[in-house]
């Protein structure tokens, strides 16, 4: 059986908001397939994605040979991204190939190509995908698929920052080397909420679209995953609230937990200063109010 491809279903957010807690509920359906983080297009400044390495390793889509260019750049482990590196055992080589050979070559067409093979490996019929691209070109992904389903995630950005922090710290760097990878991320997670937000604002009123935040995730997870459910049709099942969790940015283990973990929503008031908390509220008020978030300071 062929998968479905004409009404996806695309999660869509920033960094440390909860999606790949969703992506395993959602992946409990025997329904709906989700494709891993394809990179297929993202901001020059915050890695080179999968249109800029098709461009240099591959050129010109229409020339001759382009086709065995592509695959061979596909399964090269160039590509940045968890999925490509893994691309030989996720995504059946000759079946690719098959689906690609009928196409004209285009961005567009190897996204779509590479969502039903993925989803035909898992024999799911309909096809979907975490992060396909950078949330600021969520429209590239109206504009291929008019009858998408987009599911937003967002927390509270000054959980979002204390997880991003934590993440690429280590004990062997120095202080100096802490600080400067803190500040780094300080900066992007600010960018990160105002564009998250602006996000919101524009596809709020959209009935193919829909928020969720962490924090009710987290806190209320059958409703909510009932509720996700109902919006992207398909059938809500008991499992989804037992799948497999990954640690944290704060937590030092590789998997096995199971379930929604609460703990997880206050963990930042442990881990940022004052000046961090009092600055974020200063910057984004709007934003909070946007995303249903309070200030610490009034």
């Amino acid at each position: 059986m062929r998968p479905d491809s004409t009404r996806p279903v695309f999660i869509i957010g920033g960094s440390r908001t909860g999606s790949t807690m969703l992506e395993t509920m959602l992946l409990k359906s025997p329904e709906l397939n989700i494709t891993d983080e394809l990179l297929l297009r993202c901001p020059a400044w915050l890695r080179r994605d999968l249109a800029t390495n098709i461009k240099k390793h591959v050129g010109n889509l229409a020339a001759d040979g382009a086709l065995e260019k592509l695959m061979n750049l596909l399964y090269s482990g160039i590509p940045n991204g968890w999925l490509w590196s893994a691309a030989d055992r996720v995504l059946d080589r000759e079946l690719l190939y098959q689906e690609l050979s009928g196409r004209k070559l285009d961005l567009h067409s190897i996204f779509d190509a590479i969502l039903i093979v993925h989803a035909q490996k898992r024999n799911k019929p309909r096809v979907g995908a975490k992060f396909p691209v950078h949330y600021s070109y969520t429209n590239q992904l109206m504009e291929w698929y008019p009858n998408c389903l987009l599911i937003h995630t967002t927390r509270n950005p000054k959980a979002v920052y204390a997880s991003q922090a934590a993440k690429y710290l280590r004990d062997d760097q120095s202080w100096l080397s802490q600080r400067y990878m803190r500040f780094r991320q300080f900066v992007h997670i600010n960018l990160q909420i105002s564009w998250t937000a602006r996000l919101h604002k524009q596809l709020r009123g959209l009935p193919n679209y829909r928020l969720i935040r962490y924090e009710d995730l987290v806190l209320d997870p059958e409703n909510q995953i009932r509720a996700l459910c109902s919006f992207i049709d398909v059938e809500f099942c008991n499992e989804m609230l037992q799948a497999q969790q990954f640690g944290s940015s704060f937590d030092d283990f590789k998997g096995g937990d199971h379930g929604v973990k609460r703990t997880s929503v206050d963990r930042w008031r442990k881990e940022l200063s004052t000046f961090s908390i009092r600055a974020m509220d200063a910057l984004h008020r709007r934003a909070y109010e946007s995303l249903g978030y309070e200030s610490d300071h009034s």
